[in-house]
């Protein structure tokens, strides 16, 4: 198979023009197995709740422990993604992109049946997540065998599937990285330079991870403005440290719309913003001249941001932030150009 033509948007069913694409999700994960992020919790009393499925009686406690809760780290039931991503659908939605990578869940064939099922766009990642999530032999995997696979599953499709991946991510590191994501990123950068696919970064939680992984990127020939990095509102508490990583020509994604929580198991000495911080960083990068740069998303990955389990579901950003950054001062034009024209020259191949 050949790569998608310059321009062009390469989703799980074919490519499609970017003016096709309309409103998107840049950031969500329709089906995951993200058991590798599960923490027991550290009161005796709390161990029983681990295995439990999330209910009404235990959401509370699962809201505030997202990964402490084995069920809430697995997304994995076909139907209940269909129903859930038609309210981004019914709600003006036309594209959701799906960076989930291989070893946490990927699966190319059911991503293509939610696609023809709900007659949205759907677009797969390709690479490789954080250490913890690597294979076994990835110590003895080359950058150059990591780059083939990439660009395999880009300009052939995973495996025997024909289904081709559009972009390369979202790539894992953690803080500080590992010699194995430093080596899986480098191959990442590859297969953007040879593929023309965009890059998509997951940052380690430090506020210097995303400038210097940016800087990474640079320096093994990779293109920064076609290139992603993800979860800012959970990184940078300092929106100047933001407008300094624009600089770079980034893209700058705040991909964590919905999440209300103050407390962030993953890191717990910061102080998670909610929606309101997450748009006064939106609005200062969009005053300082950025507005060019930024994507929005809920990166959805837990049955808790689930309408079906008491969530805010993939609409949220929809019915409820947009309403709100217009009535900021955010008009029309600006919300086309961050929910449809930013997006669609993000995802468009060189």
């Amino acid at each position: 198979m050949s790569r998608p033509l310059g321009g062009q948007i390469q989703t799980v069913l074919g490519a499609v023009a970017p003016d096709a694409i309309g409103i998107t999700l840049p950031h969500e994960h329709l089906l995951i197995d993200f058991k590798v992020m599960f923490a027991e919790p550290a009161a005796a009393a709390d161990k029983a709740r681990t295995r439990e499925p999330v209910s009404l009686a235990n959401l509370g406690w699962v809201r505030q422990n997202f990964n402490a809760n084995l069920d809430n780290l697995r997304l994995q039931d076909e139907q209940v993604a269909q129903d859930e991503i038609l309210l981004f659908k019914q709600a003006g939605g036309r594209t959701v992109v799906d960076p989930t990578p291989t070893t946490i869940g990927r699966d190319p064939r059911a991503l293509a049946r939610i696609a023809r099922a709900t007659g949205l766009n759907v677009v797969m990642g390709a690479g490789y997540y954080v250490a913890a999530s690597h294979p076994p032999d990835m110590d003895r995997r080359t950058v150059d065998a990591l780059a083939r696979e990439m660009i395999a599953d880009v300009a052939s499709g995973v495996g025997d599937t024909g289904i081709r991946a559009g972009l390369i991510g979202e790539i894992g590191t953690t803080y500080p990285w590992t010699d194995n994501e430093q080596k899986v990123l480098r191959a990442a950068v590859i297969a953007q330079r040879e593929t023309g696919a965009p890059l998509m970064v997951h940052p380690g939680r430090h506020p210097a991870m995303p400038m210097e992984l940016a800087k990474l990127v640079q320096k093994e020939g990779g293109d920064l403005r076609r290139t992603i990095m993800c979860h800012l509102c959970r990184t940078i508490a300092d929106v100047r440290a933001v407008i300094d990583l624009a600089q770079t020509g980034i893209w700058l994604e705040y991909d964590l719309f919905g999440m209300e929580n103050s407390f962030y198991p993953y890191n717990p000495s910061f102080d998670m913003p909610n929606d309101g911080g997450r748009m006064a960083h939106v609005l200062a990068l969009v005053a300082a001249g950025h507005r060019d740069q930024i994507l929005l998303s809920h990166d959805i990955a837990y049955k808790t941001s689930l309408v079906k389990y008491g969530g805010y579901g993939y609409h949220h950003l929809l019915v409820n932030v947009v309403p709100r950054l217009r009535a900021k001062g955010v008009d029309d034009a600006g919300l086309h150009r961050l929910l449809v024209e930013n997006p669609a020259r993000a995802f468009a191949f060189a």
